[in-house]
């Protein structure tokens, strides 16, 4: 997400979504305004928490390294710091600190997140 600044830009966009959706501007016709109420809520869903960002992180916390391979390439391409739970089915080279955890335990997660 970090490496495609279109889809960030496109982040920012919605914000002007949002408040002509507030405003009752978009309401054109009903199919207009309900396709402008799925492209919000997809957007806030998908992109919702880079929307505040101003600049790239400095660390990034990944909590399945399996499922967000992507992200964690991206962090490696940026060169962001990155601090990843290694389950069994993990790499632990690619995290510059990684720890060994069961991260499909929400006990272990939320022990983990509560020590950082």
């Amino acid at each position: 997400m970090s490496t495609n600044w279109s889809l960030r830009k496109r982040g920012f966009r919605s914000s002007g979504t949002e408040s002509e959706s507030r405003d009752g501007a978009t309401q054109s016709s009903p199919e207009t305004g309900c396709n402008i109420e799925e492209t919000i809520i997809s957007l806030s869903t998908y992109l919702g928490g880079i929307k505040y960002m101003t600049g790239l992180p400095d660390i990034v916390i990944i909590i399945d390294q399996q499922e967000e391979y992507t992200a964690l390439r991206e962090c490696v391409t940026l060169g962001i710091p990155t601090i990843c739970l290694i389950d069994t089915n993990c790499d632990p080279d690619l995290a510059d600190i990684p720890i060994p955890a069961n991260d499909d335990a929400i006990a272990s997660i939320r022990l983990i997140l509560n020590k950082l």
